[in-house]
């Protein structure tokens, strides 16, 4: 999800003298009101008449950008729900040839033009262990999207990594500045003598043509293409490469390549915001339209992975994604003049950090690290002028109780600790389960239970059967749960094998639970706090209509505003209502509870009126993105494990310690020394992350030692995930959940900009 770069790649000179004859008209760039970036791939002019003519607007309405979908293939298949119809090229022949086919299937060949000069490389690494090179090219392929060699050097003795191929030197010095910034610095340019004469061909299966580029289209207006199974809007354009592969670009309008993005960058099913999709539209289109161009060396103007962003056409659309990418159609973040280079990260782990710190060269004014939270408008305090008693270890059934009260289990009166203690008797656990089966809405069933009631094991039995789970009980019980969820040590007390199935029931439904001595006490009198707990946790478990759990939104005024489905519903708070905190589990009864909008609550009305109130918080805390399952990590590494892991960047011999020297604005490690044996390695930047081989360089170090006080591990505790640096896209959503537009979430991130309409 971290977009920080975008790549240039192998000139294709001969497919771009032949990129698909186009009508002149077709070709009109999309109005800008400022500079975006190097201009889009500028076309060659085609024949005005004559059957090889295509029109590019009568597919694809500007403006237009060229995705580059596949680019080391080496076979492609495009068809389409009709046939489709293939412009193409021969080698040295600017005409073109129209071929109508049911599937169209091109496979390269191996063959290019004689007397090409020298070609210009970009080399990363040059490392004596196969294994480090390896790691080294897969970095490299992240960064820039394109498939780097490794080659055995004899002479040096060594695995070299080499990316990107170029007429010019030029050409290969964005290449390398561009890796230098996204933590692969130090790349230098090579020359190596030209390919064998004859590369840049392919082949069309279906008609036997040697095509050097082709133009795909469905024959039916309307049908989308199928590239190797996915589908695309527009048109599929494919083109050799020179080192016998293929290249696919899929020619889309921008727009609908933002609709095969933004699910895919910010997922609708995970994040079902509006506002943070939108937010997430902005900040893709912005950036795409920044970038476009940049590509235009291999024929295209951005790619399709997530070194520029992730695009998975037609197939990966989502209606509520399709809604956030219309209600901001043409929508750019700019400053000063010019478009954002819009970075954004998956989660930041409650603030991002200022770009120039992550990334060299990177000094954006509006690139500066904020806090990671709801606005101060989306919280409210509701407060209670009941008190919140401590008790100690009994303060979970203060909120058992509390929870009965409100639905009318057991009387106001029994609600004191006093009421609580001592024996229950018959009569009330006859009461009490009558009015549970009420709460719970269901009829109930009469069960076979003989007095004392307020035996323990006669209430496990006489409580299952009134909910009538004895069918549960035969049905969903396996034949050997019971022996295996009753290794208690008293399970001789239970009078028969009603009781002895009915505990094991409730043991595995999560409402009885063994004492701490491991005992379920079946032959002892139930005391009212035991049978509390009991009924509250039936309650739950059966799932009772009156407990409503909800979105908090505002609080005023003695109300509190909460949203249901897609409707907000305003309610008036007892004055002594019962309020608690449920904090990861953990009920605790208080006074007053600080609430941010989209806190999920649960509540409980009597007369319209909220009596019973429970605040879902996090232990995580406040931040906007605490729901990312990356907000907190920990990795454990040896001194072996880091030494290797930073190889790629220098050796150091022996690690004896990972020291950070340097941190930013958010608190992220943004200078860090490994110490060793044979020096020490100081790492900057992503340099930090990628160097360790963490999610995030937003972490602490903690040393495990031997009994020599030597380092065993190195514990690295932390948060987030990605670069950290721009957009929060977790965050995005949390104050989105707050209530935040999405206007409001790309001004917090992004500092002083303007969002206007680039077309």
């Amino acid at each position: 999800m971290s977009r920080h770069l975008t790549r240039n790649g192998a000139a294709l000179a001969a497919a771009v003298a032949v990129t698909v004859a186009l009508a002149s008209s077709c070709r009109t760039a999309a109005p800008r009101p400022h500079p975006t970036g190097p201009a889009a791939p500028a076309s060659v002019p085609g024949p005005t008449s004559g059957p090889g003519v295509l029109s590019i607007d009568a597919y694809v309405p500007a403006p237009v950008l060229r995705v580059g979908t596949l680019t080391e293939a080496s076979r492609v298949s495009v068809a389409a729900d009709a046939e489709v119809v293939v412009w193409g090229a021969s080698p040295g022949d600017a005409s073109l040839h129209r071929s109508t086919v049911q599937r169209a299937t091109f496979t390269p060949v191996a063959a290019a033009a004689a007397g090409a000069g020298p070609r210009f490389r970009v080399q990363v690494a040059s490392l004596a262990e196969e294994a480090a090179a390896k790691e080294f090219s897969t970095l490299a392929r992240d960064a820039s999207g394109l498939a780097p060699s490794v080659r055995w050097n004899a002479e040096t003795r060594t695995h070299q990594v080499r990316v990107g191929e170029y007429a010019t030197r030029e050409e290969a010095k964005t290449l390398a500045s561009l890796l230098g910034r996204s933590g692969l610095g130090g790349a230098w340019i090579v020359e190596e003598a030209a390919p064998p004469p004859g590369a840049g061909r392919m082949r069309l299966i279906e008609t036997g043509e040697e095509l050097a580029a082709a133009t795909i289209a469905p024959s039916k207006n309307g049908d989308t293409l199928s590239v190797d199974g996915a589908t695309y809007r527009g048109l599929v354009e494919v083109r050799p490469n020179d080192g016998g592969s293929l290249t696919v670009v899929n020619v889309v309008n921008v727009e609908d390549y933002l609709r095969g993005v933004v699910p895919n960058e910010l997922s609708p099913q995970g994040f079902p915001q509006i506002e943070a999709l939108k937010a997430q539209a902005v900040a893709a289109r912005t950036y795409a339209l920044r970038n476009r161009g940049q590509f235009r060396s291999r024929g295209y103007d951005i790619c399709a992975t997530p070194a520029c962003q992730v695009y998975r056409g037609k197939s990966s659309e989502d209606a509520l994604s399709d809604r956030a990418v219309e209600e901001t159609r043409g929508i750019v973040a700019s400053y000063h003049g010019d478009l954002i280079n819009a970075l954004y990260t998956s989660t930041c782990g409650g603030h991002t950090e200022d770009g120039q710190n992550m990334f060299e060269g990177e000094v954006a004014p509006y690139l500066k690290g904020v806090r990671c939270t709801p606005e101060n408008r989306a919280w409210a305090t509701i407060r209670t002028a009941a008190p919140a008693t401590a008790l100690g270890d009994d303060a979970s059934l203060t909120r058992d109780a509390a929870l009965l009260v409100a639905l009318g289990v057991l009387e106001p009166k029994t609600y004191s600790v006093a009421a609580l203690k001592g024996p229950s008797t018959d009569a009330e656990l006859k009461t009490w389960t009558s009015r549970l089966l009420t709460a719970v809405r269901r009829k109930g069933c009469a069960a076979a239970t003989e007095p004392p009631l307020n035996r323990r094991g006669t209430f496990f039995q006489h409580l299952v059967g009134s909910l009538c789970w004895e069918e549960r009980e035969k049905r969903l019980l396996a034949p050997d749960d019971s022996d295996y969820l009753l290794q208690v040590e008293d399970r001789a007390a239970f009078q028969g094998e009603g009781e002895r199935l009915a505990a094991a029931l409730l043991v595995q439904e999560g409402i009885l639970s063994p004492f701490p001595d491991n005992t379920l006490r079946a032959g002892t009198v139930l005391t009212r706090s035991q049978a509390v707990t009991l009924l509250a946790r039936a309650v739950e478990r059966a799932g009772s209509p009156e407990i409503v759990t909800a979105e908090f939104r505002t609080a005023a005024a003695g109300e509190i505003a909460v949203k249901k489905g897609e409707g907000t519903e305003v309610f008036p708070l007892d004055p002594k209502l019962r309020l608690f905190r449920a904090l990861d589990g953990s009920r605790l009864a208080a006074s007053e509870v600080t609430l941010a909008a989209g806190d999920k609550v649960t509540y409980i009305l009597q007369d319209g009126r909220v009596t019973y109130l429970e605040a879902q918080q996090s232990r995580l805390g406040a931040s906007a993105d605490r729901t990312s399952r990356y907000y907190r990590w920990e990795v454990r590494m040896s001194p072996a494990e880091v030494a290797q892991a930073a190889a790629r960047y220098g050796r150091v011999g022996a690690v004896r310690d990972v020291v950070p020297q340097r941190t930013g604005v958010s608190g992220r490690v943004v200078e860090l020394a490994i110490k060793g044996t044979e020096g020490d390695l100081v790492l900057r930047g992503l340099k930090i992350r990628w160097g360790l081989g963490l999610r995030e360089n937003l972490f602490v170090v903690d040393r495990e030692t031997d009994a020599r006080g030597a380092v065993e591990r190195f514990v690295f505790t932390g948060k987030g995930w990605g670069h950290g640096v721009g957009l929060c896209q977790v965050g995005a959503y949390g104050m989105a959940l707050s209530g935040a537009a999405y206007e409001d979430i790309l001004r917090h991130y992004y500092s002083s900009i303007i969002l206007e309409r680039a077309y």
